[in-house]
């Protein structure tokens, strides 16, 4: 009997999406071994160019862009590629939504599965695109647009399946637990401490986005969204920046040996659930006041469950391809 053939389209071909690419085609073999399939990726492109090849493309055509057709993406490559799955790796546009809106639109029509490592369309869209999965039968995973490796959506939607979570409280983003702990344990300035974040890969060449809160708001939003079915107005979330923290609150935090954060934050109310990004301190004896740098954290409080505190997760491009990967996992498990 032939094998299964699941058709893969990627949109997004930069540093995550390249390297989401080759992992793909390397990881064949285990696929087919473990869900009985054959993973074929059979389209990919850039902003400017796309590659569609029938029988799947090869490491050679992945680099070989010379050969890609200008003008075959987005949509356009979408509809000719024919996928079962979309991963889309783009660009964000906290205005527009992003191509990611385009395409995990296409794929929610068309009761094609998704894996989103691009967040803006979820964030700002998410709870009108996940209706139209639900209505076609696509799946939606996106823990690379949540909290990569740190598997926040997993944990909440799976470990604790049908509890009420009545506070949740995570460091999502390894630049500003970075730099904060630069500041606060090894007495650098914010400037300096930035530099290092940018020269270690950590950070963007522009970081403002994630210091100023503005990308853990957005991870908040898609883990509120995708594991407890609450979608937050992005735009409503009152946020804190790490660029605000004054040199007494970093004095008093080095002398009290405390793990500074910038976290999302997660309040059950009789309305619902009211959400914050904030600049909080974690004395010696919690348990994520032993993380150092940009490690990520997940604290959750639930009703007969107790509390949970998450430490862990990288916060490199291999970190968000290994997460992307764990979702074609996921999916495939549930073909």
């Amino acid at each position: 009997m032939a094998m299964r053939v699941v058709r893969v389209a990627l949109t997004g071909m930069g540093g995550i999406g390249s390297r989401v690419a080759v992992a793909l085609l390397e990881r064949r073999v285990r696929f087919s071994q473990r869900f009985g399939v054959d993973v074929r990726l059979v389209g990919a492109c850039g902003s400017a160019s796309g590659i569609v090849r029938e029988g799947g493309l090869t490491v050679a055509d992945l680099a070989d862009r010379g050969t890609w057709e200008p003008g075959m993406v987005g949509t356009a490559l979408l509809d000719r590629a024919d996928p079962d799955v979309v991963i889309d790796a783009g660009p964000n546009d906290y205005e527009t939504g992003g191509p990611g809106l385009d395409h995990l639109e296409w794929a929610t029509l068309r009761g094609v599965h998704a894996i989103m490592v691009s967040k803006s369309a979820l964030a700002l869209q998410g709870e009108r695109l996940l209706a139209a999965a639900r209505d076609s039968g696509s799946r939606v995973h996106a823990s690379g647009a949540s909290s990569a490796a740190l598997p926040a959506v997993d944990f909440l939607r799976t470990n604790l399946a049908g509890a009420v979570i009545t506070r949740v409280e995570a460091a999502l983003t390894g630049t500003s637990s970075f730099v904060l702990d630069e500041v606060v344990r090894s007495g650098s300035t914010l400037d300096a401490a930035i530099a290092e974040a940018t020269a270690r890969g950590i950070a963007e060449p522009d970081p403002a986005f994630d210091l100023d809160g503005r990308d853990t708001a957005a991870k908040l939003v898609v883990i509120a969204g995708m594991a407890l079915g609450v979608w937050l107005p992005l735009d409503g979330i009152r946020r804190e920046s790490v660029r605000s923290v004054t040199d007494e609150q970093v004095l008093a935090w080095r002398e009290a040996g405390a793990k500074a954060a910038l976290v999302g934050v997660l309040d059950r109310t009789a309305a619902g659930y009211e959400a914050s990004v904030e600049v909080r301190a974690y004395g010696p004896g919690h348990p994520y006041a032993a993380a150092r740098g940009s490690t990520k954290a997940l604290m959750v409080t639930a009703e007969g469950f107790g509390e949970y505190t998450l430490v862990g997760g990288a916060s490199t491009p291999e970190a968000t391809v290994a997460a992307v990967l764990k979702d074609v996992e996921h999916l495939l498990a549930g073909l």
